[in-house]
């Protein structure tokens, strides 16, 4: 039974609902909140009806011209009706219905070429692909990336929002799209790493970049691991971090490194470099691979450290069981070797008013001081705000500069630091094909 919007039924809630505040003390309000409820309730349902006659009418026109057999469409959402009722779903909520019309799951094929605009938005029922794209995989579009997201207002929300930029940026979009179909790997990358597909819209690792530099910060970044190799690493990544390997401290702890791919840095970074201790995640860098006039880099988005009540006190015991290393110093480098290890020229790191979370920099949520500890490791900051770093040139500690009461744990926290490196480094190269 198709469900009708009607008013009748809500208007006695309406006038029963200033009697549900009468206890608030200014009469004004009660009235303000029925009006609203109100309002809200009939722009809702106007706008739900609208979306019903404009499919109506554009079915009707398309029949009219004879772009497809309505009869045989009837009898497909007869049937699949039948077979939902019979699963106990019935017709389903206000949700389910309100983000098939937006999804288009319900228009015909032929309707969506009609638009070509509309026809990377939809998704269409499997009983009308036809046999000889029956073998083919499905492709990836923009609504991909809400694979996994849960159903509700707040989803049927994202999906309009995406829609419209979509539409918004329909060239780039096409584009973008047409990146990740062109071969069955990039595809299997979009599709285990769902959320990759919005972040041309969106802030992404510095602010100073715009939309079409994201664009090709991306396509470069993958490009980059497509030639190198590394892509069944990334999609083992994206499931879960992946060991590279490990090494011990001064007091026996364990240390390991981990890597993962689009994880909680997915805003500063393609990839996320971990250190654990003890099975606690210590440190994290976020970067990510990309060709900058014509010169090869990697770019660092996000360095951040352990939570909690505890966070110092672990940072310094870990400085002090790795022989004075401070474990945010060696997650530059690992990077930074990793990055010289596979052609990156220089390290691009963000500067402070360059930051995706920048608001939330100065408000002082986030307090991490980038740009002092950039230019501490020797970097220098850019026109543009964020830091330069050679990937070439490392320099070595010399020992001769170091105090000989010193020298001993200098010589130690070296060897630690080159474990740490061959153990990244041969935790990437294993995984090559």
């Amino acid at each position: 039974m198709r469900y009708k919007y009607g008013h009748g039924p809500v208007l006695p809630h309406m006038a029963l609902l200033p009697l549900l505040l009468a206890n608030v003390e200014s009469l004004w309000a009660c009235y303000v909140l029925s009006t609203f409820a109100l309002v809200f309730h009939l722009m809702f349902h106007s706008l739900a009806r609208a979306l019903r006659q404009a499919y109506a009418l554009t079915a009707t026109t398309a029949e009219r011209h004879g772009l497809f057999n309505w009869a045989f469409l009837r009898q497909h959402q007869s049937a699949r009706a039948k077979s939902a009722s019979a699963a106990g779903g019935g017709s389903g909520n206000i949700v389910t219905r309100f983000r098939r019309m937006i999804r288009f799951d319900n228009a015909p094929p032929k309707i969506l070429a009609l638009s070509p605009r509309f026809a990377m938005f939809a998704r269409l029922p499997s009983g009308l692909h036809s046999s000889r794209h029956a073998s083919k995989a499905i492709p990836v579009d923009l609504h991909t990336c809400l694979a996994h997201a849960r159903p509700g207002l707040s989803f049927v929300a994202k999906q309009i929002k995406l829609s419209v930029r979509g539409v918004i940026h329909y060239h780039q979009t096409r584009r973008w799209l047409a990146y990740w179909n062109s071969t069955p790997m990039r595809a299997e990358l979009a599709k285990a790493t769902p959320r990759l597909l919005q972040k041309i819209y969106r802030p992404y690792q510095s602010l100073r970049l715009r939309s079409q530099d994201r664009f090709n910060i991306l396509v470069s970044h993958y490009d980059f691991i497509l030639q190198r190799g590394l892509a069944t690493l990334i999609l083992d990544a994206t499931q879960s971090p992946v060991l590279l390997g490990g090494f011990n401290g001064k007091s026996g702890a364990s240390y390991e490194i981990r890597l993962s791919a689009i994880a909680t840095l997915d805003r500063e970074g393609e990839l996320a470099l971990d250190l654990y201790c003890d099975q606690q995640r210590l440190f994290s860098i976020a970067f990510t691979f990309y060709e900058s006039e014509s010169i090869w880099c990697v770019g660092i988005g996000c360095l951040q450290g352990p939570r909690g009540n505890d966070a110092q006190e672990r940072v310094r015991n870990a400085t002090r069981d790795m022989f004075g290393l401070r474990p945010k110093a060696l997650m530059i480098r690992l990077v930074r070797e990793i990055g010289h290890a596979y052609g990156c020229k220089k390290m691009i790191l963000v500067g402070n008013k360059n930051r995706v979370l920048f608001h939330q920099v100065r408000t002082g949520k986030v307090l991490a001081d980038y740009d002092d500890f950039w230019l501490e490791i020797g970097a220098v900051r850019g026109p543009d705000g964020d830091y330069l770093l050679s990937c070439d040139h490392i320099p070595m500690p010399n020992l001769q500069d170091v105090p000989s009461h010193k020298r001993s744990e200098t010589r130690k926290r070296i060897d630690l630091t080159d474990r740490a490196i061959q153990a990244a480094l041969i935790g990437f190269a294993s995984s090559r094909i």
